[in-house]
């Protein structure tokens, strides 16, 4: 972010980049990001069939005011990576598919497994997130910011009784890990489940030797799931002939063949759907069982904040609201509610 406002701010932006909706939503304020409407529309553009293609609400979450701004590239959706041996070790075969057996299921998969009275398997782990605590707050009725985007809604009672329960899993049922540890944990079969990205097949994929599958994550008043990742803008400096390029460019990777080889390979979700029928993509469900109902989250997927104010409203939320809760800190309450007040400071002074 910090290279592409420099380079923007020296006049001398690139042709296009990859930018999450806050830093979008900064260069359609300072007039950078070439709206794409009219590339959609022309003779060499997408069809009614190629826009209904793609995966629910990606494009209207790269629209503002009706104008295209950018096209979804690397997105991915959270999961549950589950130990089937582990869970077969206390007479579990499945996934938990709500709070109460989330929470349930990693108390039975907390145990002293060499009876020196230690524990040494955990039910669960994790990093400090903003990711996990959003998908909490919004399976639990609640709201990021309020509806015109003013002011913080995520210290609600909907969010408290998430960070609560994201605290308890976490500190009572399981660890939290410095960086990608809990995965390290988790191939080692030191911990029973954990949450990560579609993306992390690709970093556990050949380091673990037990039998693993991939679930939706569970729900409580409603499903509820946050996608990540960011998308592709143009800028409005380049020239004619590299705005035509990287249109080409634009059609090529969300083209359904690319997009499906794409996230068969990565780990990254499909933007259009018919790629989930597409041949690598069958071959991946095939291989990762539950892959295929993980990615059917992007059916109802929820979209983070497109504000610029968000860019630095979301480590407020994070380093705040949720790490100091999970470091003990701070109570979850007052965490959330000393989050909030900053970024509200930020949402006002945007």
């Amino acid at each position: 972010s910090q290279k592409i406002m420099a380079a923007v701010a020296a006049g001398q932006p690139p042709v296009l980049a990859q930018a999450y909706e806050a830093w979008t939503g900064e260069l359609i304020e300072n007039g950078s990001a070439e709206p794409l409407n009219p590339y959609i529309e022309g003779a060499d553009g997408l069809s009614s069939d190629d826009l209904a293609d793609f995966v629910p609400g990606m494009l209207a979450n790269n629209s503002w005011n009706g104008t295209v701004y950018s096209f979804p590239f690397n997105k991915s959706v959270r999961a549950i990576y589950w130990n089937r041996d582990l869970f077969a070790e206390v007479g579990l075969d499945r996934a938990p598919v709500n709070w109460t057996e989330y929470e349930d299921f990693a108390r039975m998969l907390t145990r002293d497994t060499d009876g020196d009275g230690e524990k040494d398997q955990w039910g669960t782990a994790g990093q400090i997130s903003a990711w996990m605590f959003e998908n909490l707050l919004i399976q639990n009725g609640g709201r990021v910011l309020t509806d015109d985007g003013t002011k913080a809604a995520f210290d609600s009672p909907e969010g408290l009784e998430a960070l609560r329960f994201m605290v308890r899993l976490l500190t009572e049922y399981g660890k939290v890990t410095s960086g990608y540890e809990y995965q390290n944990d988790f191939q080692a079969g030191k911990v029973a489940m954990i949450e990560g990205s579609t993306v992390s097949l690709s970093f556990m994929e050949g380091k673990y030797t037990f039998d693993m599958a991939l679930a939706p994550l569970p729900e409580k008043k409603q499903k509820g799931c946050f996608v990540a990742g960011t998308n592709v803008v143009v800028f409005a400096e380049a020239t004619t002939e590299q705005k035509k390029a990287a249109w080409e460019f634009i059609k090529w990777f969300t083209s359904p063949e690319i997009t499906g080889r794409w996230a068969a390979e990565t780990g990254y979700a499909p933007v259009r759907m018919s790629a989930m029928e597409s041949d690598a993509m069958r071959a991946r469900f095939d291989e990762i069982p539950g892959l295929e109902d993980v990615l059917a989250q992007l059916q109802f997927a929820s979209y983070e904040p497109r504000t610029a104010a968000w860019y630095a409203g979301r480590k407020h939320l994070e380093e705040i609201g949720v790490e100091s809760a999970l470091r003990g800190h701070m109570t979850p309450g007052a965490a959330l509610a000393e989050a909030a007040k900053l970024v509200n400071a930020e949402l006002v002074g945007q």
